[in-house]
C-alpha cells in the first residue's frame, strides 16, 4: 500500500468515525427529549448511549491512529 493509500484510508476512516459519533450524539439527545415527553423508554434512551459510548471510542482509536 503506498502512503498516499494509507493515509487516504486513515482519512476516510477518521471522517466516517466523526460522522457515527455526531450521528449517535443527535440519536442520544432527540431520544432524551422523547423521553422527556414519554414518547421513548428509558431503556431506550440507555441503548443510545451505550451506542454513542461505543461511536466516542472508536473515534478516540482511529484519531490515535492518525
Amino acid at each position: 500500500m503506498e502512503a498516499t493509500e494509507h493515509e487516504s484510508t486513515l482519512e476516510h476512516a477518521l471522517d466516517l468515525a466523526k460522522a457515527n459519533a455526531k450521528q449517535a450524539k443527535l440519536l442520544v439527545d432527540h431520544a432524551k427529549a422523547a423521553l422527556a415527553r414519554g414518547d421513548v423508554t428509558p431503556e431506550r434512551v440507555a441503548q443510545l448511549e451505550e451506542l454513542k459510548r461505543a461511536a466516542d471510542e472508536d473515534l478516540l482509536r482511529v484519531t490515535h491512529e492518525q
